[in-house]
């Protein structure tokens, strides 16, 4: 059972990492499989396998944001849903038969046991002012850092050094950089290039837990945006928010408003017009690749496959 945690409230980049370390474990050769509680989704209360390893089940939709998103990057890989993860793995274990489970954000779960943790960090403000929530960003005091088998500081950019908060330790450490790699259309699911949107008048709309590294991604493109709607993480998008977007885009002559993949999987199911809006399909680079191939294989040298 491998966890992917982090210590933190807000956006620390699990999905995109629980996708591209599934990736990496199949890969080697690996079954794998992942657990997700569906937060705010249909079955967060019951178990529900919303893929295997043939489809994507129709139901899915109703999942939640982030599982359905794992679900679409990663075809031929189980995701299951729901908060009772020792319930989930049994039913893994009865009708899967997996080498490896990823629990999705699972570091705090302690009931059910973990072989390796993954804790992640906002690479820029890894602990926030280091006070608990809500006079701070943590979720449980530092101290439970010691408790993870490798630390992983998401979205670096640049000559940037390892906090030092970090140095006291002596686990395994990498960090990760994030860009956009092009863009989707809504309706015609086609690929976009950067060089469709330069001179264009565009709107961003997210409802993610780190805004900011959706600007800067745009921004590292040379891609100036007009305005940016921000709306909590995992936010249900009503009818009536959209179209008041829309009116606005339509008055100031928009020309493209632009999502996360994430927020396209919420916005689909409205079953609006969405002819100018597109996604942005996010790549997510290790920039020490030595040390998180070490890991995986370690990882796959000790289930003994």
């Amino acid at each position: 059972m491998i966890s992917v945690g982090n210590l933190t409230v807000g956006g620390n980049g699990k999905t995109p990492f629980t996708i591209l370390l599934a990736r990496a474990l199949k890969e080697e050769g690996l079954k794998v499989a992942v657990s997700h509680r569906g937060y705010k989704g249909a079955y967060e209360n019951m178990i529900k396998l919303i893929s295997d390893e043939d489809q994507i089940f129709e139901d899915a939709q109703k999942a939640g944001d982030e599982p359905i998103l794992i679900a679409r990057n990663l075809k031929g890989i189980p995701v299951i849903v729901g908060k009772n993860r020792k319930a989930a793995l049994k039913f893994l274990e009865e009708k899967v038969q997996p080498d490896v489970v990823i629990l999705d954000d699972s570091f705090q779960h302690l009931k059910v046991h973990h072989d390796f943790d993954f804790l992640l960090f906002n690479g820029k403000k890894p602990i926030g002012n280091g006070f608990l929530t809500p006079a701070g960003m943590l979720r449980e005091p530092k101290s439970a850092m010691k408790y993870a088998d490798c630390f992983v500081l998401n979205d670096i950019s640049g000559e940037c050094g390892i906090p030092k908060i970090f140095k006291k330790y002596s686990t395994p450490i990498f960090s990760t950089s994030y860009h956009i790699s092009h863009f989707i259309h809504y309706n015609n699911l086609e690929k976009c290039e950067t060089s469709a949107f330069e001179g264009k008048k565009i709107y961003l709309l997210s409802g993610i837990g780190n805004p900011l590294s959706f600007e800067k991604s745009m921004r590292e493109l040379d891609l100036k945006f007009a305005h940016h709607y921000q709306f909590d993480d995992h936010h249900e998008f009503s009818e009536n928010e959209i179209a008041s977007i829309l009116k606005s885009a339509n008055g100031q002559n928009v020309d493209a408003v632009i999502t996360t993949e994430k927020d396209y999987v919420k916005l689909k199911k409205l079953g609006l017009d969405l002819e100018r809006f597109y996604y942005a399909k996010l790549e997510v680079e290790i920039n020490e690749m030595d040390t998180f191939n070490g890991i995986v294989r370690t990882i796959k040298k000790e289930i003994g496959t």
